[in-house]
């Protein structure tokens, strides 16, 4: 590859960048679409030349970006570092988890440095804007309600006060649960793309295959005992204990529906029966997210697969 070919495809892919980051911008009806395609473009360089060439991309856009409107910079750096990690991690030949896990990282580092540097540079207090979107919300849902003739307890808004209260204790999990799913969509949709245009053999393992280290078992345990131990809001470590209960409890409850796609497929069951699990998971979330979890920690701490596969 010359390095005038190199030059032409970033100038395309960059071109393709600042597009679509303008479109995301002037065409607010389309913008939740563009989000999603913007790390591509990065991607795809980034996963035919590498890391040095892809950065050298990322920074020009960046600039190019602050020039048109510093509106841009948040979206630039979080879509483009994020798409810049997933394809150096492809064009090194990872493994679809490995890259997942770069490309979450980077998202999530990047939300992290853009949420706290708006608050430290231009005031932007994030909290203080949920909870007066939360209370116009309450109002509103309560006005409607109360429109039909149903009266609403000042007990029942005090609980779902307190619900929305939990979103923002639980606000380092949800920025991984965001990154994860940016990763996700970015690296699906890059791989889509460079089979059909490259004849890539790109794809995702089965997600009966998916499996997380055991060490995870151990860090949801401490977040157990941090969460016994601070109880108080007002605590710095209550907001640590919160997250690390939560975050891995989902990542529990992913690998119990993980090995549920296993077993039926070891067992040679309907496919449809994992397939009911999740839909009933998403309908109804609380009644499925302790026994996942608790399959998920039998799973791990046991080492069901290998054993049924010592079985065969």
């Amino acid at each position: 590859m010359t390095d005038k070919q190199i030059i032409q495809h970033a100038a395309t892919y960059g071109l393709t960048f600042l597009a679509l980051l303008m479109v995301t911008f002037f065409v607010p009806m389309i913008s939740f679409l563009t989000i999603l395609l913007l790390p591509i473009p990065m991607i795809i360089f980034a996963s035919k030349y590498g890391f040095k060439p892809a950065l050298i991309l990322w920074l020009l856009v960046l600039a190019i970006g602050i020039l048109l409107t510093w509106f841009t910079i948040p979206f630039a750096l979080i879509m483009g570092l994020g798409g810049l990690m997933i394809g150096v991690a492809i064009y090194q030949d990872q493994q679809p988890y490995e890259v997942l896990a770069k490309g979450t990282i980077a998202f999530v580092v990047t939300l992290a440095v853009v949420y706290a540097s708006t608050q430290l540079i231009f005031n932007m207090d994030w909290i203080g804007q949920f909870e007066t979107a939360m209370e116009e919300s309450i109002d509103t849902t309560v006005s409607s309600v109360e429109e039909i003739g149903v009266n609403v307890s000042s007990e029942d808004l005090e609980i779902v006060r307190e619900g929305y209260q939990d979103l923002i204790y639980l606000l380092p999990t949800l920025m991984v649960l965001v990154g994860l799913f940016l990763a996700f969509v970015s690296q699906w949709l890059s791989y889509k793309w460079m089979n059909r245009k490259e004849n890539g053999k790109y794809k995702f393992p089965p997600f009966r295959n998916f499996s997380l280290p055991t060490s995870i078992i151990w860090v949801f345990l401490l977040g157990i005992i941090m969460s016994w131990i601070y109880t108080d809001p007002a605590d710095t470590m209550y907001l640590a204990a919160t997250n690390l209960y939560a975050l891995p409890g989902l990542l529990l409850v992913l690998q119990g529906l993980s090995f549920i796609f296993y077993y039926t497929h070891y067992k040679n069951w309907n496919k449809s029966i994992p397939i009911i699990a999740v839909i009933v998971f998403v309908l109804f979330p609380y009644l499925l997210v302790f026994p996942l979890r608790m399959i998920g920690i039998i799973d791990l701490g046991l080492h069901l697969r290998k054993r049924l596969e010592g079985n065969k």
